[in-house]
């Protein structure tokens, strides 16, 4: 049997060559980081401080910060998915404190609503007619 053509510029699985010497060379130090985009921690950071000091999230706004700030350290170091799976946590404790912050504020609004139910019953009140 014959092989079949690849088509131009295409090389085959049997094809495999050592890596060239200047990819070799090339260290990770050497890449440039990755910039903006899904890895910048920056605004994540902002609002996780806004989510800590405003809405008093003590637990997903410390966690989120933690996770911020490492996603900035490892970006720095050149260390691009790193710094993308670490803001996407970020990003995530974000969205668990609006849940968090969500539910809390319905229920407290409902509380409000039904809180003239639960004194009454609890506390007769005298009619003086």
């Amino acid at each position: 049997m014959s092989e079949p053509q690849l088509p131009p510029g295409a090389a085959s699985p049997r094809d495999e060559r050592a890596p060239s010497a200047e990819r070799t060379a090339e260290s990770p130090a050497d890449a440039a980081p990755a910039a903006g985009g899904g890895s910048s921690s920056t605004m994540a950071l902002i609002l996780h401080a806004l989510t800590f000091l405003c809405c008093g999230n003590w637990i997903f706004g410390i966690v989120g910060i933690v996770f911020a700030v490492r996603a900035a350290h490892a970006r720095d170091r050149g260390h691009g998915e790193q710094a993308e799976v670490l803001t996407r946590y970020s990003w995530y404790c974000l969205g668990a404190a609006a849940v968090m912050f969500t539910v809390m504020a319905v229920l407290t609004l409902w509380m409000f609503t039904q809180a003239g139910s639960w004194v009454q019953d609890a506390v007769p009140v005298p009619v003086g007619y």
